[in-house]
């Protein structure tokens, strides 16, 4: 079983554009269930600031200037390696599209990331991101079809050092039913390409030890619990597939339950709690079978700030095959507060632990990852910011002094949304 190839991909977007072109009238929205890791991210309902109304097309441009400013360790050196420093600019120009017709409901993105470097033109990129998903609004029985393309040029995750050429692929389908006005079940299958080029961390070509297809069937059912508080329970089979290395394949069973709090709720954003069963097929790698999830989630604080805080538990395929996986455990908090005006101030801290015990042979070890950092704030109508920011991170490993480094950063980010 191959996964989708870019042409594939291609032909995906190009129906949904002529059904955007040629749909007829809209239903009521229906939610975005079955989705997988490109298009869980695109909008479930019709955007309602910064738009730009093409009849029945909403657009939604906007504009990131993610940084420019200084870096003192571009490529995460140890201090005793006497780390490199440079001028860094990133920006990503980018658009969302959204219509709900008659018999489609069609949600789509495009956006593209530019990263310059004034010395290590080695580092600098051009990257890009598409993705989109129809709904065939059919009465009770709604179709769906997804797809999606990312090429980037950044460090995957903290375990990894150097920026890779990253190629993420996407195709995505399956069926709901409408059992009422607020619930629904549904069956889908994803399949997802997660390729590297040219990367090389330690030694390891990334592209020989992490490229790999996978493939996700699963079934569930949502329910809104409230007008601001849905609720999703779900379960599937998961296969991934490495190209170069078989011996790193695995099999998963899990099973999910995920809650979705409304924009205009007290506590909005959303948390999901997952059981995992993971069989490697390597006798020599331990299986993992628990807990995982994420929870993000803002709350507004006297009228005058606001905390956002997110966890994550999740498994991570080690660049290593010696180390097979590796479970991280990471969680943020931020306080962004209003001193007056159009002004604010925001301090934001993090750790991650990256649990290195999969594989019985080889000592365990935990590596962590700390983050705080702190930025000035001047807020514009329409969801703008411009902000002055710093930040420090720094790994430790327990058993690898290699692997510490420590970071500084120093940069303007501006989101600017029209």
């Amino acid at each position: 079983m191959m996964v989708a190839r870019p042409a594939q991909i291609s032909v995906v977007l190009v129906l949904m554009i002529m059904a955007l072109l040629g749909a007829p009238e809209a239903l009521h929205a229906q939610a975005n269930v079955g989705t997988g890791p490109l298009t869980g991210t695109l909008a479930e309902t019709e955007p309602t600031s910064g738009v730009l109304s093409l009849g029945r097309i909403k657009v939604a441009p906007g504009l990131i200037i993610r940084e420019i400013g200084w870096d003192s360790n571009v490529f995460d050196e140890p201090d005793a390696e006497s780390p490199k420093e440079d001028y860094v600019a990133s920006f990503q120009p980018d658009a969302s599209i959204f219509t709900r017709l008659r018999l489609f409901k069609i949600s789509a993105y495009a956006g593209s990331e530019l990263t310059y470097y004034k010395k290590y033109a080695s580092e600098q990129s051009v990257g890009h991101a598409l993705r989109g998903r129809v709904d065939i609004l059919l009465s009770r029985f709604r179709p769906f079809i997804g797809g999606g393309q990312t090429k980037s040029r950044t460090r995957p995750n903290g375990e990894i050092d150097v920026r890779a050429n990253r190629k993420e692929e996407e195709l995505s389908g399956g069926l709901s039913f409408d059992l009422g006005a607020h619930s629904l079940v549904y069956v889908s299958a994803v399949q997802t390409y997660n390729g590297f080029e040219s990367a090389v961390q330690s030694g390891v070509d990334l592209g020989e030890s992490l490229t790999r297809d996978s493939y996700l069937y699963q079934g569930g059912v949502r329910t809104d619990l409230t007008p601001l508080l849905t609720f999703t329970l779900s379960g599937g089979l998961r296969e991934d597939r490495f190209r170069a290395d078989p011996t790193r394949d695995s099999d998963s069973l899990t099973a999910s339950a995920q809650f979705g709090f409304a924009p205009q709720a007290v506590v909005s954003g959303g948390a999901t709690f997952s059981y995992r069963k993971m069989k490697p097929v390597d006798p020599l790698v331990t299986p993992f079978e628990g807990i995982l999830g994420s929870v993000t989630l803002t709350y507004p604080f006297l009228e005058i700030g606001r905390f956002n805080f997110s966890l994550t538990r999740n498994i991570e395929y080690s660049f290593d095959s010696v180390e097979a996986y590796f479970l991280e455990n990471t969680a943020n908090i931020a306080y962004t507060h209003h001193l007056f005006g159009v002004v604010d101030a925001q301090v934001r801290a993090g750790r991650s632990y990256f649990d290195y015990s999969a594989r019985p042979t080889s000592a365990a070890r935990t590596d962590t990852l700390d983050t705080v950092a702190g930025s000035l704030g001047y807020n514009l109508r329409n969801r703008t910011r411009v902000a002055v920011n710093y930040e420090y991170s720094r790994r430790r490993s327990e058993l690898l002094a290699e692997r510490n480094y420590q970071r500084r950063r120093a940069y303007l980010s501006w989101l600017f949304a029209f």
